[in-house]
């Protein structure tokens, strides 16, 4: 358990989150919520992915195809575009403060027999790192003191995690990795300007497997809340810190 104390003496608690039961399926997706101690419900929904062939869809734009993925295609290599499809949705007076999606793609052999296929390699993974420009102490500083209560709390931890590169003040909302890898993943951060609300866009990767192989992936979502409490500290010294254990893990194809 995590306390973000503000300097007018205001404390947010990073409140211990349960499963409120097993994940539950709904048309075209698969949800969980994260309930907080007070039983607030923080919802995370994983749609299903869109995929597809992305060889053919170099083609459909160009007659001819880029000479790295021509040479792939020859040494007899499918490739597949894989968009993952993630929403969360924070209960009132909560927040997301940073979640990971991780994708492990998996292989199975092609139709026509054959017992071992070559593991599934992500060619690209996309975004690689979304930087925000920080803002100046004095300005983080006036945020926590007129800002919302929400607002303070995201002004308090995204001063806490800037980094400095050649003189300016940097953030790292969004990190992807996983290249050469056969598992992906996209770590996410909440600022001021940018909360984890709503539909996350823009993930993205592109993934290689042996000619025919049929490719599926195991998607796992983690994620950190943050709420404001009023009962003291109690609560969370009895209930103590929540399991870093995926809150939703599902299955999905990745290929026709």
């Amino acid at each position: 358990m995590t306390s973000v104390d503000d300097p007018d003496g205001t404390t947010f608690e990073l409140a211990p989150i349960t499963l409120g039961g097993s994940p539950v399926k709904a048309p075209g997706g698969d949800q969980a919520d994260l309930t907080t101690v007070l039983g607030k419900r923080n919802r995370v929904r994983l749609g299903e992915p869109r995929y597809g062939d992305y060889v053919a869809e170099l083609l459909s734009e160009s007659s001819t195809l880029p000479r790295e993925i021509e040479q792939l295609v020859q040494q007899g290599y499918d490739l597949h575009r894989v968009q993952p499809s993630l929403t969360l949705l924070p209960d009132r007076d909560c927040v997301f403060v940073a979640a990971e999606l991780s994708l492990e793609l998996l292989t199975t052999p092609r139709a026509d027999g054959g017992n071992h296929v070559a593991p599934p390699i992500a060619y690209e993974v996309k975004p690689t790192v979304v930087l925000q420009e920080a803002p100046y102490n004095k300005t983080f500083t006036k945020s926590r003191e007129f800002g919302t209560d929400i607002g303070k709390l995201l002004a308090k931890v995204t001063d806490e995690n800037v980094e400095e590169r050649n003189g300016v003040r940097y953030v790292q909302r969004v990190t992807g990795h996983g290249v050469n890898y056969s598992e992906v993943g996209w770590r996410l951060r909440a600022t001021p300007d940018h909360e984890l609300l709503g539909d996350v866009l823009g993930m993205e990767t592109i993934a290689r497997t042996p000619a025919g192989a049929r490719l599926s992936g195991q998607f796992r979502i983690t994620a950190d809340i943050a709420v404001k409490t009023g009962l003291d500290k109690w609560l969370t010294q009895h209930f103590g810190p929540r399991s870093n254990t995926p809150v939703l893990s599902v299955t999905y194809p990745l290929s026709g």
